[in-house]
């Protein structure tokens, strides 16, 4: 099977690179990391996207191509956004055209962003809540990509791992400061259902496989609160918790307007996978072996 990654230096990208190491994966990207080999990563230039990857895929057409370019700052998303409305809509939009053109199924990475009702689990027919430009450019590229190119899936999902390329992302940032014992400061109010990136990488193959299409909320089957969240990564890891400590978000007019109740409801993917969502037990444990394994 012949895989195409578009953002393939990034959190999910890097790490859907390694997992998927036993198929014909390529990834596409800006430019090189030290988290995946340059033997397997092309530069490309994301504004030019059709034409270069279009003239690719004329020699090595994928049957499997996954989005993962995303501006996910909030601050940036707000600050300029057309660089916003690039990265999360236009480059998807280009991506679903070209999977389209060459029958490939396609898979777009979006978001949780969505949610700010209160409700800890929310399923894929919820009304949305699209507080910043970063929720708002990310729901118009789901309604578009769906437009153009029925054979896709959507997915909604809350990624959590190992970066490994010297930018921490936030679990890394959170073991890091556990194991040098700082204090962190973790929401009790904000909630997410989170789910590690090789756990999400071995669902989608199952998704390609099985051909689903639409919107799916693919992550850990439960809701949990960032503070608890460290509470048990702390646990699983054998850190002292006593420098964690709660804080709340709070919004005011001068703040970027955050949703705050991210929680997915996954009996969608459930039913039509016939298998269950990781537990955030499970999700933690993913990430202790891989911790415990080294790369």
């Amino acid at each position: 099977m012949k895989i195409a990654v578009i953002g393939g230096t990034g959190l999910l990208g890097s790490n859907l690179i390694k997992l998927f190491k036993n198929y014909d994966v390529r990834a596409f990207s800006r430019n090189h990391s030290v988290n995946i080999e340059e033997n397997v990563n092309n530069l490309i230039d994301f504004s030019n996207i059709t034409i270069e990857l279009g003239t690719y895929f004329n020699s090595w057409c994928p049957d499997l191509i996954i989005n993962t370019v995303a501006l996910v700052d909030l601050q940036k998303c707000e600050d300029d956004l057309p660089l916003a409305n690039f990265s999360n809509y236009e480059i998807s939009i280009n991506l679903a055209e070209l999977a389209k053109k060459n029958n490939s199924y396609f898979i777009h990475v979006s978001t949780d962003h969505y949610y700010n009702d209160g409700k800890y689990r929310h399923n894929e027919n919820e009304n949305v809540s699209l507080l910043n430009n970063y929720a708002k450019t990310k729901y118009k590229a789901e309604e578009a990509v769906l437009n153009i190119y029925k054979k896709s899936l959507i997915v909604r999902t809350n990624i959590i791992g190992f970066r490994k390329n010297g930018k921490e992302s936030f679990f890394e940032w959170l073991i890091n400061n556990m194991s040098k014992e700082l204090n962190i400061n973790l929401y009790e109010n904000f909630f997410t259902s989170p789910i590690s990136v090789n756990l999400l990488g071995g669902i989608l193959l199952k998704c390609y496989k099985k051909c689903l299409v639409g919107i799916y909320n693919i992550s850990s089957c439960e809701s949990i609160s960032k503070y608890d969240f460290g509470m048990k990564v702390s646990k699983r890891f054998s850190f002292d918790n006593k420098k964690i400590k709660k804080t709340i978000l709070i919004q005011n007019e001068s703040s970027i307007q955050r949703a705050l109740t991210l929680g997915l409801n996954t009996s969608k993917i459930e039913k039509d996978l016939d298998l269950k969502m990781p537990k955030i037990e499970e999700v933690i444990d993913s990430l202790y072996y891989e911790y415990k394994k080294g790369d």
